[in-house]
């Protein structure tokens, strides 16, 4: 063989045997203290874990993010205490009804009044048989348990006409 091939599969078999050394896998133990670099370790491979405690520390607050997307409705809550007892209301509710006279004169009127315990909670009037010649004049409460209607002939009529007052009676408690 010639030198110059056993010059050249000489320098094959170390360039082979260095790569194959330099491709091993290498330990903590087998580094020196203090001698690895940040130019050594690739970007973005070490962890919080990889760090002595108290090494790493917060940096300054960044601002608020967006707010997210609403979450699911919770379950409903337990039910609340009772109210306390509201204020009474009315009971035995009744229309009482009164007419006047039934006649041509020129003026009426009537009262009406509600049963003993009970007080007149609203009313009013209605004017019969006049052929609409006659108008109510007034119709409103004159006391907690009374009710007056007056009406009067607008175009004189010899009608017999008459007024009804009727009083809504309850007992308010």
């Amino acid at each position: 063989m010639k030198p110059a091939t056993i010059l050249a599969t000489a320098a094959l078999f170390v360039s082979l045997g260095g790569s194959a050394v330099a491709g091993a896998y290498v330990t903590g133990a087998e580094i020196k203290n203090n001698t690895v670099s940040s130019l050594d370790v690739q970007n973005h491979t070490l962890r919080k874990v990889d760090f002595a405690r108290g090494v790493l520390t917060a940096g300054q607050q960044g601002p608020q993010g967006p707010a997210g997307p609403a979450g699911p409705q919770g379950p409903a809550g337990p039910a609340g205490t009772a109210g306390a007892q509201g204020a009474p209301g009315l009971a035995g509710l009744e229309i009482v009804t009164a007419s006047s006279t039934t006649d041509s004169s020129v003026a009426k009127f009537v009262d009406v009044s509600c049963p003993a315990g009970k007080h007149v909670v609203g009313g009013g009037a209605h004017i019969w048989d006049a052929g609409g010649k006659a108008a109510l004049d007034e119709s409103y409460p004159t006391s907690a348990t009374a009710w007056r209607a007056t009406a009067y002939e607008v175009v004189a009529t010899p009608l017999n006409w008459h007024i009804s007052a009727y009083a809504i009676c309850a007992v308010a408690s």
